[in-house]
């Protein structure tokens, strides 16, 4: 069962709970954490609900509740452990769109209830769509040690100055960055440590200033997607995303890298392909400068790192010309991620002693020149190349290094899409590469590695494209 979490309110008609036994007193005390009361449907009750009624806390209705009883609800339980009863109340139920849970019978839900992690005001609920409810009350006790017993506190006084910081300070980045500053710093440290007087004047001289500030200042800050995988993201880079008022973002950005947002942070695509250039970089540049410039906190987010082929350099040029501040967060780029996903250095002291970066196509062009290169010193020997963006024109760039005079043996792997759930490694060598780059069948993104350390043993499945060939001649 999916399901999407939310807060119920009880402030009208009580929930109801159909039953009088133990798990009907389970369900009725969960309640009770929220309601004021509970109306509970059952001829006979066990001592539990026959004390909570006593208490007021509990109100008895007749057992077998009918459309009348569970009209306008906000929710109903049928706990009864009577099969059929409780599949006549679900159905009921559903067919009013009344939310209704069944314990241990999912079939017949249309919520699941949580565990919860009660702080008063503060409220953290945990579900696993009936999965996993051992899971669940797991994560629950962990995160009962986690979170400090005077949260409630914390959040009843920031309650009590909503209004009026919603008054004197202005709505948007300032505001969010007002109380983000309030619970990051000493008025929450001194709340939770008991001090309220301390944590009232904070907040308030704290407001004061803000209401008396001058408008925010925005900045850009350009950041390192990763090559995918949203668990090689910075800390730093989660952070930033944290932080975004608006975030525009490649095309090669991970699923679940933008998880990592803010929910009420604006998303813009920007990204480009080959031949399908969706917005011009002039215009991300124009972008960068006019969203800082009305004050927000602007991420650029790019794949792998900014400025390894992410044309970083370019956005930055135009930022600083615009005196607009900047903040470079660096990411984990896609060759290097490749080699930690086959377990091969990229340096080795007896087999390659530097590495060079290489862009596969030109601006402007399709095929590289190298013109910058010295190939011929290159082709040594101790050497590994890093190709990106070399799909379509990996042939070209194996002919030019076999005419610079590497050897046709030198061994290449090509990786795909390097970090993601559908990852492709190949292995061939130069002088195949030139041959007939199609048989790699490589589609974008992908790397090359070129040298010596392509040969070495690698971590997982790899094509090796020679070894087919040869099955196929034989």
């Amino acid at each position: 069962m999916r399901t999407f979490p939310i807060f119920v309110s009880f402030d009208g008609k009580p929930p109801l709970v159909t039953g009088g036994g133990e798990l009907a007193a389970v369900k009725t005390r969960l309640l009770l954490k929220r309601a004021t009361s509970v109306d509970v449907a059952a001829d006979e009750i066990v001592p539990e609900l026959a004390k909570l009624a006593e208490q007021g806390l509990v109100s008895l209705v007749p057992a077998r509740p009918g459309i009348d009883q569970l009209r306008g609800r906000p929710l109903v339980i049928a706990a009864t452990e009577d099969d059929a009863e409780d599949t006549r109340v679900s159905a009921i139920a559903r067919a009013l769109g009344v939310p209704v849970n069944v314990p241990d019978r999912p079939e017949l839900c249309t919520f699941a209830l949580p565990a919860i992690v009660d702080r008063g005001e503060v409220t953290v609920a945990i579900g696993t769509s009936a999965a996993a409810p051992v899971l669940a009350q797991r994560l629950r006790a962990w995160l009962e040690r986690e979170l400090h017993p005077r949260l409630d506190a914390l959040a009843k006084l920031a309650g009590e100055f909503r209004g009026t910081v919603a008054e004197r300070v202005p709505s948007g980045p300032p505001r969010r960055k007002f109380w983000e500053a309030v619970f990051e710093g000493a008025a929450a440290e001194a709340m939770l440590e008991g001090d309220e007087t301390k944590a009232r004047d904070l907040i308030g001289a704290a407001m004061n200033e803000a209401a008396s500030a001058a408008p925010a200042k925005g900045c850009v800050l350009l950041v390192g997607g990763g090559p995918g995988d949203p668990e090689l993201l910075t800390m730093k880079a989660i952070r930033a995303l944290k932080s975004a008022d608006v975030i525009l973002y490649d095309r090669l950005i991970g699923d679940g890298v933008l998880d990592h947002a803010r929910r009420e942070a604006e998303l813009i695509p920007v990204g480009k392909a080959k031949g399908a250039h969706s917005v011009p970089q002039e215009a991300i540049n124009a972008l960068l400068v006019a969203r800082a410039q009305a004050g927000q906190t602007v991420v650029r987010l790019k794949g792998g790192d900014p400025f390894i082929f992410g044309r970083g350099g370019e956005e930055l040029d135009a930022l600083r010309d615009a005196g607009i501040a900047v903040e470079i967060i660096p990411g984990v780029t896609a060759g290097i991620a490749a080699a930690a996903s086959l377990q091969i250095p990229l340096t080795h002291r007896d087999v390659s002693h530097t590495v060079t970066f290489l862009s596969g196509h030109e601006a402007g062009g399709e095929e590289p020149s190298f013109e910058h290169l010295d190939l011929a010193a290159l082709a040594g020997g101790r050497n590994t190349l890093l190709v990106y963006m070399g799909v379509s024109t990996a042939g070209q760039i194996a002919k030019k290094l076999l005419d610079a005079g590497f050897a046709p043996t030198l061994p290449v792997l090509a990786v795909e899409n390097a970090s993601r759930d559908d990852e492709r490694r190949v292995a061939t060598n130069i002088a195949e590469l030139a041959a007939a780059p199609a048989r790699l069948g490589l589609k974008s993104p992908a790397v090359l590695i070129f040298g010596e350390v392509a040969a070495l043993p690698t971590h997982g499945l790899v094509e090796d494209i020679l070894a087919l060939e040869e099955l196929k001649r034989a």
